[in-house]
C-alpha cells in the first residue's frame, strides 16, 4: 500500500461520466445514480478511497424542475 500524506485536496469522484455520451440507442446505457454511489463507495486506489462524489445535478439523476422538497431530499 502506498502511503498518502496529503489531506487536501480531497479526492472526489465525478458523476457526469455516468450520463454524458450515454443513453442513445447506439451507446452505453446511463449509469443509475445509486450504482454510481455504490461504485464510488467501494472504489480503492493504492488503498485510498474517495472522500466524496461530485453530483451532476441533471436529468435523469435529478429532475431539472425539482421543487424545494426534492432538492432537500437530494442534499
Amino acid at each position: 500500500m502506498v502511503g498518502h500524506t496529503n489531506t487536501y485536496p480531497k479526492l472526489h469522484n465525478a458523476a457526469w461520466p455516468g450520463i454524458v455520451g450515454k443513453g442513445a440507442p447506439d451507446s452505453e446505457p446511463i449509469i443509475a445514480l445509486d450504482t454510481l454511489l455504490k461504485l464510488t463507495a467501494n472504489a480503492r486506489a493504492d488503498g485510498q478511497k474517495f472522500d466524496g462524489i461530485d453530483l451532476f445535478i441533471t436529468a435523469p439523476h435529478f429532475p431539472i424542475d425539482a421543487d424545494a422538497g426534492e432538492v432537500r431530499r437530494m442534499s
